[in-house]
């Protein structure tokens, strides 16, 4: 029997794909369709502009009116969801701006936004630059392609966010033989812009040599 959260996956893939949005599945969703024993709690779509998001709500199962959640200052009420008269929010600072809008598929939680972040569009990092929307994988669910995060682009944020028990299965999973290794180590870099304090395991830096000595 299909997972849940794959059959409202799939049903959002071909709601998106036949619209034209430009989007890409991240998260535990993108680490779980690759084959990683998790079970993800929520799909996290990130979407190439803002007004993907605002399109993705006239595709997508939305409800006309919902009783409206009380506000909160910034970010997101925990249980809004997207409606006709209100298809996404809009939040943030011009440093980091957020088009976001959120759908219940199937009993699944289903998040789409566009992060506007200027000051990290020349990083090879997970959501917030577009660098990584060049090196997309297309993955397969029920027979819908899927966008998805590079599984190096991922590697480095599991680093990043000290997810060991993730790291080690996701590892365990993927065939290592054909990570693309120089894009692993651009990513890694460039997460340690962000957080210099980030320690790759020694797996993984033995990984990076070998890609060191491939570019020398």
């Amino acid at each position: 029997m299909s997972a849940p959260w794959t059959i409202a996956l799939a049903t959002v893939a071909e709601q998106l794909n036949g619209d034209r949005i430009e989007w890409m599945l991240l998260g535990s969703a993108a680490t779980a369709l690759r084959g990683v024993p998790i079970v993800p709690g929520d799909i996290d779509i990130a979407v190439l502009t803002a007004d993907g998001v605002t399109r993705a709500a006239t595709v997508l199962p939305t409800p006309d009116a919902l009783d409206a959640p009380e506000r909160i200052q910034s970010g997101v009420p925990s249980d809004w969801i997207s409606t006709a008269a209100e298809p996404t929010l809009q939040f943030g600072h011009i440093r980091e701006r957020w088009t976001f809008g959120r759908w219940m598929i199937d009993g699944v939680k289903v998040e789409l936004a566009h992060i506007d972040q200027p000051a990290v569009a020349a990083l090879m990092i997970e959501t917030r630059a577009r660098l990584v929307w060049h090196e997309r994988e297309t993955l397969n669910c029920h027979g819908q392609p899927v966008p998805t995060v590079p599984i190096e682009v991922q590697l480095a944020t599991m680093i990043a966010r000290q997810q060991d028990t993730r790291l080690d299965a996701t590892m365990a999973a993927i065939d290592t033989t054909r990570l693309n290794l120089p894009l692993l180590r651009r990513a890694i870099s460039d997460k340690q812009a962000e957080v210099p304090a980030m320690t790759v395991p020694q797996s993984l830096q033995r990984l990076l040599t070998i890609a060191q000595t491939t570019t020398d």
